[in-house]
């Protein structure tokens, strides 16, 4: 399986799949309650929704930064694999978030939004680290 190729595609799903979807979901969210004297007014579903949409988007653009740099770095391939893994678990925390408002902001909601923020940091501990091991002759973007 090509790690380059699988993260740039779940990041093109998932970013039409957050942008799409999500964009959708804050529209029909939107009531003549949202605006009050001028200000809006921010449900905390809909908080909830707006934080799922908006980091569904990053997630999205960090696998795809992931796979477009994640050959060029001087790391093992066990590295690699945990890396890109690591990158597409992520979706975990804006779905998490996503779920907790489509709940009504509920305290029942799963908190395996954690796990994302888990594999964000793995992710970018191990970018982090092949940045350092790699040499500018080696980088090929």
């Amino acid at each position: 399986m090509n790690l380059r190729l699988a993260n740039i595609r779940f990041g093109l799903t998932t970013l039409l799949i957050t942008a799409g979807i999500g964009g959708m979901m804050l529209g029909g969210t939107f009531n003549e309650f949202s605006v009050q004297e001028g200000n809006h007014v921010l449900g905390l579903a809909r908080f909830f929704l707006r934080e799922g949409h908006s980091h569904g988007n990053f997630m999205a653009i960090f696998n795809i930064l992931v796979g477009l740099l994640l050959n060029n770095l001087n790391l093992s391939e066990r590295m690699k694999k945990i890396c890109s893994y690591s990158a597409m678990a992520s979706i975990l925390l804006p779905l998490g978030l996503f779920v907790k408002g489509t709940m009504g902001a509920s305290d029942d909601a799963p908190p395996f939004g954690l796990l994302g923020v888990v594999g964000v940091v793995l992710a970018l501990v191990i970018l982090i680290i092949g940045a350092f091991k790699t040499n500018e002759v080696n980088l090929k973007i």
